[in-house]
Formats: C-alpha cells, structure tokens, sequence
C-alpha cells in the first residue's frame, strides 16, 4: 500500500462494474452508500428515485455507526465525484470538492439549516456521525432552492429521529484516542390522528493525535428535537451543537515547529418548522433558522520549538438567520408547485491581535447583509416522463440581483432503465473580508457573485430483477467571474472577478443488492478541472490550462457488506489519483501521488442475535490497514494504521438497527 501502483484502479474497476458487483432492491439495500427510493433535498419535496432529475446520494447513519465511521469525512469518502482534503488527522481543517468545484461551493445544511460562513466557506473537521439519521448529497447546482453557495451541491444532514436507544464506546490502539455516543428516541400516541416524537443524541471524541507533540483534539456534540403531528400538519424544533478544539505545531508548509498553536469553534445550529395542510391539494410550510459559529485561534510565544517570529489571537464570530415559506401546491396530471420566499441576515465579526518581528497590530470587523429571495418550481410528469422547472430572483447587498434557473427530464421509456437530464445555473456571493476591508486587505464592493453553468446526462438501468444497478452520469460546468486575490498597492483592492475554470466528469456506478446478508457498490468518477483564465496567477497556485489546486483526475471505490443475525462484516477501500497541489513555501505546483485506503469492521453480539429487544455488540474497525503513506495536503503528514477496539449497547421494541428482521 506504500507504493500503490495502476493495477489497483484495474481491480477497483473491474469488481466495480462487473455483473455481480451491484445494490439491490431499494427497500432491502444495506449498502453505505445507495440511492434512495425517496429523496427530499433535491426538490425540497417527497420524490421518487426514479422520476428524479438530479443525481442523488443517500447515507445511511445506522450503516455509518455499524461501520464505526465517526466523522463526516468518513460518511463522504465513497460518494462519487467527491474529493476530500484533510491537513492531518481527525479534528483538523477538513475541505471538500464536489464535481471539482472550490471547497466553498458546497451548501452544507442541517435540517434544513445552511452551516456555511457567509460566503460559503466551511471546515468539516468538527462534523461527526454521532446524531445523524442519514445524509442527502444532491450533485450538481442546486442556487434555485438553496440560494447561495450551492454551486455544485448540497450536503444536508438529517439528524435522528426514530433510532433505538444506544450506547457505544470504543479505544484505539494509539494517541489514547476514543469515542462515545449516547442517543434515544421516543414516540408516544395521544390520539387516533395525533402523536408525539422526540430525540436526542450525544457524543464525545477526544485524542492526542499522531504529530509528536501539541497535536490533541477534543470535539463534544450534541442535538435534540421534538415533533408533534395531527391530522392536518405538523410542527417540529431541533437543535445541534458542536464544541471543538485542535491543536497543530505545523506551520504553513506543515512542519512540526510550533508547540502551543490550537483552534476551537463553537457550533449552534436551532430549526422551527410548521406545515399545515389546508386541502389533499394544498400545504404550506413555513421554516425558521439559525446558526451561530464561534471561532478561536492561537499562536502564542512559547519555548522551545517556536521560532517563526510571528504570533497572533482572533476570536470570531458568524451568524445566520433565515425564515423560508413555501406554498405547495397538487395540480393535475400529478404536477407539483412548489412557491416560496425567503429573508436571510448575515453577519460575521472578529478581533484579533498580531506581532511580527516586534511589530504589533490589532482588527476589529463587524459587518452585516441581509438577503432576499423569490422562487418557483415545477415538478411532475409519470415514470415514462417527469419534468421540472424552477427559477429564482435573489436580491443581494447594494441591490444587485441574482438570477438562477434549473430544468430537467426524467423517462423510463424502456423498463427497468432511468435516463435523466438536466441543464442550471447557480451562485456564490462574495465573503465578507472580500467585500470590506480588514486589518490584512482592502475590499472591493462592487465584486460580482461567482458563477456556476452546468449540464449533465445520466443513465440507470436495473438487471437480474432488481439484483443489480448500473449507473452513468456525465457532467460538464463552467465556472465563470471567480473571485480572486492580489496585491497592486497600500489602500487599492486586492479582490476582483477575474477566474474562470471549467470542470467535466463522468461518474460511472455498480450496485448488488443484498442477497444473503450479502451487499456490495463500487463507483468510479473521472473528472478533468481545467482553468481557463487564471488573472494574474495568485502566485503559481493557478495557471492557464493547469488542472484546480486538489482535485484527482480519478477516484475510485469498493464496499461491502455482510450482515447476518449472529454478526456483520464491513470492508471498503477507496483509491485516490494523482493531483496537483502547491507549496507554499518554495512557490511551486507539486504533484501528490495517488494511494489506496483500506478500511474495515465487524460486529459482533455478545448476547445472542443482533435482533430483539436488547443487544450488546463487540465492534470493531480497522482504518488506513495497508498502512499507506500518503498525502492529502501537500506538505502534511497523514495518519496510518489505526484499530479500534468497541461496545454498542442497543435497547428496542423491534429491533437494533434499521432493516433487521422485525
């Protein structure tokens, strides 16, 4: 695994897509990763797998808890067309790169709630598993529904609702590093018509990580919610949290210099929804938001190891809140429409303290937006054909209007074989400290919002009766009035609408459904990013005809499942091609070579079968077992081989984990 060479890809293919290497019946897959029969994230409304025109990726979180897969990173990995990058190991600065867009393009939500900064930036370091349900991953532009910073998708968590009492604890084998969870959930019946339903969930991660010293992370998490249905609506709250700390001695290049250096955030994310429905005909639902992040940084003097010269502490602060209300609406020929207006304020503030060579410097920023929109969608059609349509008006900061569209198509025309297509447009607003002035740079306020063109075909067809699924999708987007840095002189603005890029790929999938216990997906995305006007080349890091900074030319992915009642097995290996990165120290491209991860797991009951009312499960998993030595980010040094070693306790009236005999 040190030394991976091409005939890993071969194999990789070769299981992938061959006939007996797919998913199953939608309803009985016990896969990872599968498309769901039902998704709600890609038209913000119940819709069928088959008559959905964008590409959708479901994850389970019983399977991801099954797996023993605690981060967010570890949920993503196996989603085609999606790149990852993680400076070292867990808890530190986590990026994504869906469909080869910039780690801002991706709108992360939580029910519902977008956790992006404004201006779309997000670190996925502190997300973990602990309290999600499961995980809708729409690819592909997705401004008309979610407005800004959906550039080449959405990631929205749901987080649990109906999951079985549990608790699990693991260790592993070094850095003193475990992980606990505690979660419940309850649901009571008041009437005929009406019920009531809450969760909550927990969980503690904590480590001393890899690095030789000042390398510990802690991340606390938590989330709760309540429901209450009647017969003609219903309402719900919930809340998820997040408290975070890492500490790094890597310096920009990622060394080990540095022995005091830490960042912490605080996460809150609150949601409120009503629906009320008026006829069999006609709904509305109206939802309120907010999310709050609180960051903090580091870098002290201290002795020994120190001798950058440069020392610094900011504590920041960003805030989100939303009320979005939509009417829906039953026409006939089963036509759908979906109208809706939303009001979002941003606001971001820092202050921080620098010293450089004896030189100190202070900065305090406080800046506000408010944002409005209005949109429409129609959705609708049969298997032989569904169509939808949407379009949205958003009013950005100094009146300037953002306008989006998506439409596609959908036809089972032959049986058992889906081909969809779709052509849309999306946005990204700029960031605040590219818009205003900080104590680092100067702003420029008339930067236009980012420009996303897309288009896309795919295919589905489903053989043996359903045993197996083979998926295509080919995808082509044009990123145009990307924003870029550079530094003419003191006082003129060092941000301007200069960068444009392309990025094309073809995602190729294979699933077998679960037979026996019995289940297995492999996917493989090869994309082609492409700048095409580079500006003024921020320093090397772009240059004309070079591929984006950290997306692989090819990806690729296995997983496999065995489940029986007296124990499961889990095995996943994901192969990650060659990209260009840069380093910053030298100021030079670098090539990272590709490599290959092996991960796996097993449960195994301790009293019993996993099925009934209680189980006790020993867990196990093993993560990077080729021991690869690898490198994500140019520079920074990558965990190898770790083991953990588990209990999961679960209490039920059914049963212990989603689609166990009941």
């Amino acid at each position: 695994m040190r030394n991976p060479s091409s005939s890993h890809l071969a194999v990789i293919l070769a299981v992938a897509l061959a006939p007996g290497a797919s998913l199953a019946a939608q309803e009985q897959s016990r896969d990872t990763t599968s498309l769901s029969p039902v998704v709600v994230t890609a038209t913000k409304v119940p819709v069928a797998t088959a008559a959905s025109t964008a590409a959708t990726t479901v994850v389970s979180g019983a399977d991801l808890r099954a797996r023993g897969a605690v981060t967010l990173l570890d949920a993503l990995r196996t989603v085609p067309g999606v790149a990852l990058g993680r400076t070292s190991g867990p808890g530190s600065q986590t990026s994504i790169f869906l469909r080869g867009g910039n780690s801002n393009f991706t709108k992360i939500l939580i029910d519902g709630v977008p956790l992006n900064a404004p201006g779309g930036a997000v670190d996925l370091g502190a997300f973990t598993t602990d309290d999600v349900e499961r995980i809708e991953i729409v690819r592909g532009p997705a401004s008309v529904l979610y407005g800004s910073d959906a550039m080449t998708g959405v990631v929205q968590i749901f987080t649990r609702r109906r999951d079985p009492a549990s608790a699990a604890f693991r260790m592993a084998n070094r850095d003193r590093q475990y992980d606990a969870t505690v979660s419940a959930a309850r649901e009571t019946t008041l009437d005929a018509t009406t019920r009531v339903r809450g969760s909550a969930a927990a969980g503690y991660h904590a480590g001393d990580g890899f690095l030789p010293f000042n390398n510990r992370f802690r991340n606390a998490v938590a989330s709760a919610g309540g429901e209450l249905a009647g017969e003609r609506g219903n309402a719900s709250l919930s809340a998820s949290y997040s408290d975070a700390r890492y500490h790094y001695p890597t310096d920009g290049g990622g060394d080990p210099v540095d022995s005091n250096a830490y960042t912490g955030s605080n996460r809150l994310s609150l949601s409120a929804i009503g629906l009320w429905r008026a006829s069999e005909r006609l709904s509305t639902r109206l939802q309120l938001g907010r999310a709050a992040l609180l960051g903090n940084s580091a870098d002290l003097p201290d002795s020994p190891g120190d001798a950058g010269g440069y020392y610094s502490r900011s504590h920041t602060a960003a805030t989100r809140q939303f009320a979005d209300v939509q009417l829906v609406a039953s026409l006939p020929r089963a036509v759908t429409m979906l109208a809706g207006g939303a009001l979002e304020a941003q606001r971001a503030r820092s202050r921080g303290w620098s010293e450089y060579a004896n030189f100190g410097s202070t900065s305090n920023f406080n800046r506000s937006r408010t944002n409005r929109a209005l949109y429409a969608q129609l959705t609708g059609g049969s298997r032989a054909l569904s169509l939808d349509a949407g379009a949205r008006a958003e009013r950005l900061r100094g009146d300037r209007v953002a306008k989006t569209y998506r439409v596609g198509a959908a036809t089972e025309l032959v049986p058992a074989t889906v081909i969809r297509a779709s052509a849309a447009t999306a946005f990204k607003e700029p960031a605040f400290d590219e818009l205003f002035d900080t104590g680092f740079s100067t702003g420029e306020p008339g930067l236009r919002p980012e420009r996303n063109r897309s288009r896309e075909v795919g295919a589905e067809t489903r053989l043996a009766s359903g045993l197996l699924t083979l998926g295509a999708t080919y995808f082509d987007q044009r990123f145009r009035d990307l924003v870029q840095y550079r530094y003419i002189a003191p006082g003129v603005s060092n941000y301007y609408n200069v960068l444009a890029a392309t990025s094309r790929g073809l995602e190729l999938e294979a699933r077998i459904a679960g037979t026996r216990g019995f289940a297995s997906r492999g996917s493989y995305t090869l994309q082609r990013t492409r700048v095409t006007n580079p500006g003024n080349g921020s320093f090397g890091s772009v240059e004309e005809g070079k591929p984006l900074l950290r997306r692989p030319r090819r990806t690729a992915t296995i997983d496999a499942s065995y489940q029986r009642p007296r124990g499961s097995l889990f095995a996943t290996l994901t192969r990650t091609g060659a990209r260009d990165d840069y380093d910053y120290n030298a100021g030079l491209r670098r090539r990272l070579a590709p490599y290959t991860l092996i991960d796996a797991a097993a449960e195994l009951p301790l009293r019993g079968r996993t099925t009934g009312t209680h189980s006790l499960l020993l867990t196990l998993r093993g993560e990077n077992l080729g021991d690869a030595k690898y490198q994500s980010v140019y520079g920074y040094a990558t965990q190898g081989r770790t083991l953990y070693l588990g209990l999961r306790a679960s209490v039920t009236a059914t049963a212990t984990r989603e689609g166990a005999p009941r």
